[in-house]
C-alpha cells in the first residue's frame, strides 16, 4: 500500500488472490485463511420528534414502517430501525420519541438534512452510543459521549480548568516530578487535582468519585435494573426489567418460591372428563356400585 489514504474498498478485487497467497505462503493446517472482507461501516442516525400514537409499538413492526417512510421520501434504503428508548412502559408516558436507524455511509448526507415522516419534516442527526456510566472526554461529565458533548470548551480532567489534559502544566517551575513540562496528576502541592463534578481533590477518572453513577446491576431475574425515577432509561443506558421489590422491614428483596405445592383434590362429586350429555356440561361421576357376588353353578339332581 503506497498511499495510506487509499480506501480499503479499492483493494477488494484482490482479496481472493491475497487469501490464496497467504494460504500458500503461511499454511496453518486445518484452519486455512478465510477470504478477506471489508469491515462493516454502517452509520447510526437518530430521527427525533416522531409522534408515538402513530408509530407501531412492536419493534419488529417499526423497521418496515420506518423503512417504507424513508424510501418514499428519499428513495434510499435503511438497514435497521429501533426505538431510542427501549422501555415500552416509559414510552407510554410520552407523546413523541426518537428512532435510531442504521444506514450506509454514502447516504448519511442525504438524511441529515431531514426526512419527511407522517407529513412533517423530522430532525436527523448522528447517534452515538453511551450509557449512564459513560464519561465524556471533553467535559469530564457522565451520561454522554464526547462526540455529542454540548460544552463549547474542554475541561481538564486534572485541574478542572478550561483547557485540555495535554495543556495542563504545574505552576511550580521546580516541580519534583517535572509537572511543569508535561501533564502529571498530583505532581506536587502547588498543583493539586480538582474534580469538575464533585469539587473534591481528585482527578476526573478517579474510580471512587462520589459523583460517578453506579453501574446497573442485574436483578434477581437476570435482567438489568431499571433506571431511577424521573430519568429516561435510554438516557441512562439501562434496558428495562423490573427491579427487585424491597419489603417495608428492609430485610432485602422478597423471596419467591418457584415450586408450586401439589394441592389435594377438592371434595365433592367429581366429573368424568370428555363426557357430555349432549346438552351441556360433563356428567357427574357416580359412586362405584358394589362388586357382585361370585357366581356359583347349580347342579341338578340326577346329572351327577
Amino acid at each position: 500500500m503506497t498511499d495510506k489514504a487509499t480506501p480499503a474498498a479499492s483493494y477488494a478485487p484482490y482479496f481472493a488472490s491475497l487469501t490464496k497467497a497467504l494460504n500458500q505462503s503461511f499454511p496453518v493446517g486445518n484452519n486455512p485463511w478465510c477470504t478477506l472482507v471489508l469491515a462493516p461501516t454502517a452509520v447510526q442516525l437518530a430521527i427525533h420528534g416522531l409522534p408515538l400514537p402513530f408509530l407501531p409499538q412492536d419493534e419488529e413492526e417499526l423497521f418496515p414502517y420506518i423503512r417504507q417512510a424513508i424510501l418514499n421520501d428519499k428513495a434510499t434504503q435503511v438497514l435497521s430501525a429501533r426505538y431510542l428508548n427501549p422501555s415500552r412502559d416509559s414510552r407510554e408516558t410520552k407523546q413523541a420519541t426518537s428512532v435510531v436507524i442504521t444506514v450506509d455511509p454514502q447516504i448519511v448526507s442525504a438524511l441529515t438534512s431531514g426526512v419527511v415522516i407522517l407529513s412533517h419534516k423530522r430532525k436527523v442527526e448522528l447517534a452515538f452510543s453511551s450509557s449512564r456510566t459513560s464519561q465524556c472526554k471533553n467535559c469530564g461529565r457522565y451520561r454522554h459521549a464526547h462526540q455529542g458533548c454540548p460544552a463549547t470548551h474542554s475541561t481538564c480532567p486534572i485541574c478542572a480548568l478550561h483547557h485540555t489534559r495535554a495543556a495542563h502544566r504545574c505552576q511550580n517551575p521546580t516541580c519534583p516530578r517535572s509537572g511543569n513540562n508535561k501533564p502529571i496528576p498530583s505532581c506536587c502541592p502547588t498543583s493539586p487535582p480538582h474534580r469538575c463534578n464533585c469539587g473534591t481533590d481528585h482527578t476526573a477518572t478517579f474510580r471512587e468519585c462520589p459523583a460517578r453513577p453506579p453501574p446497573p446491576g442485574p436483578s434477581r431475574t437476570g435482567s438489568p435494573a431499571t433506571a431511577p425515577t424521573g430519568q429516561d432509561p435510554m438516557d441512562l443506558g439501562v434496558h428495562g426489567g423490573p427491579a427487585p421489590t424491597t419489603p417495608p422491614s428492609g430485610k432485602g428483596p422478597l423471596e419467591v418460591d418457584l415450586v408450586t405445592p401439589r394441592q389435594p383434590p377438592p371434595a365433592g362429586p367429581s366429573t368424568r372428563p370428555g363426557t357430555t350429555h349432549g346438552f351441556g356440561g360433563p356428567l357427574p361421576l357416580e359412586a362405584p356400585s358394589p362388586s357382585p357376588a361370585p357366581f356359583t353353578p347349580r347342579v341338578r339332581p340326577g346329572n351327577e
